[in-house]
């Protein structure tokens, strides 16, 4: 299997690419968005998807796209005493369809994601994922090495108040 990946920003990707990459999400996440504290909203999911500071990476194998990442460049608090915040890469999203899974190509396009980051001189990747996908929670912490993340809400609330956040945040310094 030979992969191309291709980079674009929201601008630059072609509208068949942002309808694939759209309905890939959905595919893969309507039912854990629908069993989550935040409810499945497509209207709002294409917003974010189509925000002006997206960027994108699409595999495809023989012109056939077979999974994304998209990320932005961004900043984000810490938990320092002076309210700093860093430059990150975040990844919003990293979607592969079936027939690309466990092969490799997640983790390639997280190892590109960070490679990005070191480029740009960001400190983190970081990333948002929900507690009870427990393949994605096992594929970032023990395959990728990522942590939970100061900020994530497990770590900055009582237990009693952070159960009723059903995601984590993560990360891992570059």
């Amino acid at each position: 299997m030979v992969i191309n990946i291709e980079y674009y920003t929201i601008t630059t990707l072609p509208t068949k690419l942002k309808e694939w990459a759209f309905d890939l999400l959905k595919s893969n996440m309507e039912n854990l968005y629908k069993g989550s504290n935040l409810g499945w909203n497509s209207k709002q999911k294409r917003q974010e998807m189509n925000d002006k500071d997206c960027k994108y990476l699409i595999a495809s194998n023989n012109e056939k796209p077979i999974g994304f990442a998209m990320f932005q460049f961004t900043w984000e608090e810490t938990m320092a005493d002076d309210d700093k915040e860093i430059e990150v890469i975040y990844c919003y999203e990293i979607q592969l369809a079936e027939e690309a899974r466990r092969k490799g190509l997640g983790t390639f396009l997280m190892r590109t994601l960070e490679n990005i980051g070191k480029n740009w001189k960001m400190n983190k990747v970081m990333l948002t994922t929900f507690k009870k996908n427990k393949l994605a929670m096992d594929f970032y912490i023990n395959r990728l090495g990522y942590q939970i993340d100061e900020i994530s809400p497990s770590e900055v609330l009582l237990p009693k108040e952070a159960k009723d956040y059903d995601y984590e945040i993560l990360s891992i310094k570059l």
